[in-house]
């Protein structure tokens, strides 16, 4: 009796001993694992407060290092089993670098259209257009002097025409050609710019000409001593604006005088057009902001050929032409849009022997 209840007490020592020896190991893992979580904390505050940017490199990095890791236990499993497989584990290992590095790479591209999209929201309109072969779309990197008649006509008939009869059938090949949403859009802009100048209004396409830096002002439209700052959204009827364009609207219109002395008398209202439906939240933010909000469509049968006054010539743009964004149409002068080169000429206006000439 005595000689088992000494082997009773020693093996519950040793068992006591066992699970303290399990209960340390496992708080200095916890205690191990906390302090590295705390330096990750540590070392991601401190790249993000270098830079959003260098903040979202680590980020990469350490998303990247998570894939590797279940690769990485695995191969020290099968380095450590009764009959170990080394080479197994180094192809693990191998395959898990590759991962690493096929994962950092995906991230870093992730984060990087994530602070392009941040930094020019503006991109948005350009997601179904970037891989999309049929966008028409170009950098203007040609000779200035060039006839961008020539991008729409062949050769032959370039030759073979009459100026104003190869204007016209590049300005009809051009309509006729697919068009990506982003030119679209930009259509729709001028659409509403011509509605706006033949109403009388001063129209500066702002849009168009700033690109990137137009800080959501599409259309800058005066007359008197009114002001309109117009965003122009052509999006399909299925798709719905939530708040976040009211709200860029309204704080880009709340700048502008800020910004120009030259407007302490103007009257500046915001003006949102769209060829869809806002949501509910929206349309409550234009109402209780002021934003003017507009529904309508556009009409592709519009007067595209700009007939402006310049100085003592009087000039026509085709809207593929460099500087059509740039010219105004104001009737008082005698200035017109009109849809055919034949009816241009008949009014007395030429196309500019020079394609990049100055705007009135």
């Amino acid at each position: 009796m005595t000689k088992r209840k000494n082997e009773i007490d020693t093996k519950e020592r040793n068992e006591r001993a066992q699970t303290a020896k399990l209960a340390e190991q496992e708080r200095a893992q916890n205690a191990a694992l906390f302090n590295q979580r705390r330096a990750e904390l540590t070392a991601m505050s401190k790249a993000f407060d270098t830079s959003y940017i260098a903040g979202r490199a680590w980020l990469a990095n350490f998303v990247a290092e998570a894939f590797q890791t279940p690769d990485d236990a695995i191969a020290r499993t099968l380095e450590l089993k009764k009959n170990p497989a080394h080479k197994a584990a180094d192809e693990v290992r191998r395959i898990g670098r590759e991962k690493k590095d096929i994962a950092l790479r995906l991230k870093q591209v992730e984060y990087i259209l994530k602070t392009y999209h941040e930094y020019y929201p503006v991109l948005e309109q350009y997601h179904d257009d970037i891989l999309n072969e049929d966008a028409t779309l170009n950098l203007d990197d040609e000779d200035a002097e060039s006839d961008r008649v020539s991008r729409y006509i062949s050769q032959q008939e370039y030759d073979r025409l009459k100026p104003v009869e190869r204007n016209q059938l590049a300005l009809e090949k051009w309509k006729a050609r697919p068009k990506s949403s982003v030119e679209i859009g930009r259509m729709f802009e001028r659409y509403l710019g011509h509605l706006y100048e033949t109403d009388g209004w001063t129209v500066s396409y702002f849009g168009a000409n700033e690109g990137l830096e137009d800080m959501g002002r599409d259309l800058i439209c005066i007359k008197g001593s009114v002001m309109h700052v117009v965003q122009a959204k052509y999006w399909a009827k299925h798709k719905t604006l939530h708040e976040k364009h009211i709200f860029q609207l309204y704080g880009t219109t709340v700048l502008l005088p800020l910004t120009r002395p030259d407007l302490k008398n103007i009257r500046v209202k915001p003006v949102f057009a769209a060829t869809t439906k806002l949501s509910p939240t929206a349309e409550f933010a234009a109402k209780q902001l002021g934003v003017e909000v507009r529904s309508l469509d556009m009409s592709k049968d519009y007067p595209l050929i700009k007939c402006n006054v310049n100085g003592k010539s009087k000039i026509y743009h085709l809207p593929f032409d460099q500087q059509y964004d740039r010219v105004r149409i104001d009737p008082a002068r005698g200035e017109v849009y009109v849809r055919t080169a034949q009816e241009a000429e008949k009014l007395g206006f030429r196309r500019a022997m020079r394609h990049t000439a100055r705007a009135a």
